[in-house]
C-alpha cells in the first residue's frame, strides 16, 4: 500500500509539472512588417498557446509634399509694384521714427512676395506594446489584440520652405501695428494716405499671419494624442510554431480628435499666438473641413508581419 501511494504521488507530481509547462511555455522571436503604420521592427514572445506580446517601433517615412500658394499681398486690385512704391514711402517715415524698415532687397525686383513655396510633412513614427490573446489556444492562430502606440503629437506640419522668407511681411505688419498705436505719427499719415492694412489671411474670426518671434517663418500643425490605445484582431502568432511564420493585424489606434493650430494675430488685444482653430469660428467652408477632420478620431491599422522564431 505504501508503495502504491508513493507511485500515485509521483504520477500526480509529474502531471503537475507537465501542466505547469503547458501553462508557461515561453518562446521568443523577432519580426519585420509593413502596413499603415509604416515599417515595423519588433521583438515578440509567447508565454503559452493562449498569450503573446510584442514590443517594437513603427517607422513612418517622412513624406513631404510641396505647393506654391498665392499670398494675396495685393491690396484690392493694386499691382504689386504700386504697393511696393507705397512701402518705399512708408520706409522713409519708419527710418525717421527709428523703426525697422521693410527690407524688400531679397526678392526679385524688390517687391513683396506674391507667392510662397510651402511644404507639408508627415511625422508619425511610433512605438508599440501589444498583447495577443488566442482564445482557441493551439487549435488556430486567430487572436484578439490590445495595447497602445506611443508617438508624436504633431503628426502633420505645413511650413514655408525657404527659411526667413516672410521677414518683410512681419516688418510690414509691425509698421501697420505701430501706426495704429500712434495716431499722430508720420508713419500713421502714410498708412492712412494709402489705406495700408496688415497682410494675412481671414479665416472666419481668425486672422492668420506670421508671428515676428518666428523670424519670418510660419507653421500650421495638426495634433493628436501621444498615447494611443489600440484594439484589433488578426491571424498568426507572435512567435510561430515553426521557424518562420506570419502575422496579419487589423485594428484601430484611438488617437482622439485631431486639432489644428495656426499662427494668428488678435486685432482686439494686439497679440500674436499659436491658436487652436475652432470649427464654429472658422467660417462656413473652413468650418466644414475642420468638422470633418475632427471626426477622424481613430487611425486604421493594417499590418503584415513576418516573424522568425529564436527559440
Amino acid at each position: 500500500m505504501k508503495k502504491l501511494l508513493i507511485f500515485a504521488s509521483a504520477v500526480l507530481f509529474s502531471c503537475g509539472i507537465a501542466s505547469a509547462q503547458r501553462l508557461f511555455d515561453p518562446h521568443f522571436g523577432v519580426g519585420v512588417g509593413v502596413g499603415t503604420t509604416g515599417i515595423s521592427i519588433d521583438a515578440s514572445g509567447t508565454f503559452n498557446d493562449y498569450l503573446g506580446a510584442r514590443v517594437g517601433v513603427d517607422i513612418m517615412p517622412k513624406i513631404k509634399i510641396g505647393k506654391d500658394i498665392d499670398l494675396k499681398t495685393e491690396d484690392k486690385n493694386k499691382k504689386i509694384s504700386e504697393l511696393t512704391s507705397e512701402i518705399n514711402d512708408l520706409n522713409t517715415k519708419l527710418a525717421n521714427a527709428g523703426r525697422q524698415t521693410v527690407d524688400l532687397s531679397q526678392f526679385p525686383g524688390g517687391n513683396l512676395p506674391n507667392n510662397m513655396d510651402i511644404e507639408g510633412k508627415l511625422n508619425n513614427t511610433t512605438f508599440h506594446f501589444l498583447i495577443d490573446v488566442y482564445p482557441f489556444g493551439a487549435l488556430n492562430s486567430f487572436h484578439v489584440t490590445a495595447g497602445a502606440y506611443f508617438g508624436p503629437s504633431d503628426i502633420i506640419s505645413v511650413y514655408n520652405k525657404e527659411d526667413g522668407f516672410l521677414r518683410p511681411i512681419t516688418a510690414y505688419n509691425d509698421a501697420i501695428i505701430y501706426a495704429q498705436n500712434n495716431p499722430g505719427s508720420d508713419v500713421r499719415t502714410v498708412v492712412d494716405k494709402y489705406g495700408l492694412k496688415m497682410i494675412g489671411g481671414e479665416l472666419g474670426d481668425y486672422f492668420l499671419t506670421p508671428n515676428p518671434a518666428e523670424n519670418g517663418n510660419v507653421e500650421a500643425i495638426a495634433k493628436v494624442k501621444n498615447f494611443r490605445p489600440y484594439v484589433g484582431i488578426g491571424m498568426g502568432r507572435a512567435v510561430p510554431k515553426n521557424r518562420i511564420g506570419y502575422q496579419l493585424d487589423l485594428g484601430v489606434q484611438l488617437w482622439g480628435k485631431p486639432e489644428i493650430y495656426v499662427p494668428t494675430y488678435d486685432k482686439v488685444n494686439g497679440t500674436y499666438q499659436n491658436e487652436k482653430i475652432d470649427a464654429d469660428r472658422a467660417g462656413e467652408d473652413a468650418g466644414k473641413v475642420l468638422k470633418t477632420i475632427s471626426k477622424i478620431s481613430v487611425y486604421p491599422v493594417l499590418n503584415f508581419r513576418i516573424v522568425g522564431k529564436i527559440f
